[in-house]
């Protein structure tokens, strides 16, 4: 069980931030390579590319750590027994988790209306 190897709960603990981080690379990564090849300029219905590539990159990241939280959320679930171990590093997985959709909801939400390129 993943519970009783403490690698895999340390790996657990860093799962929100790490998807974090790479919303923070592929968004970066994006927003460079679009203004590089006027992606702003070109429209994708009411948005321009540019736009709707940043939102789709960053709803893919949300969509991620929404996923992580439903299964840390059962593992929560079932841990039980506040009192060991376990269900300590349960609850700080959980925790840290939430924080990381909390940051990449604040961090990245100006992509939503910021000009993209200056």
């Amino acid at each position: 069980m993943i519970a009783t190897r403490p690698a895999a709960q340390l790996i657990l603990l860093m799962a929100g931030l790490l998807v974090w981080g790479s919303a923070f690379v592929w968004l970066y990564g994006a927003l460079s390579v679009g203004c590089a090849f006027g992606w702003e300029a070109r429209m994708l219905g009411p948005v321009s590319l540019q736009r709707a590539v940043l939102i789709g990159l960053w709803l893919a990241h949300l969509t991620l750590i929404a996923i992580l939280l439903a299964v840390l959320h059962r593992r929560l679930k079932a841990s039980g027994g506040h009192a060991s171990l376990d269900g300590f590093f349960a609850r700080a997985v959980f925790w840290s988790t939430l924080v990381a959709l909390g940051v990449t909801i604040v961090n990245y939400a100006p992509i939503l209306g910021l000009s993209t390129c200056l």
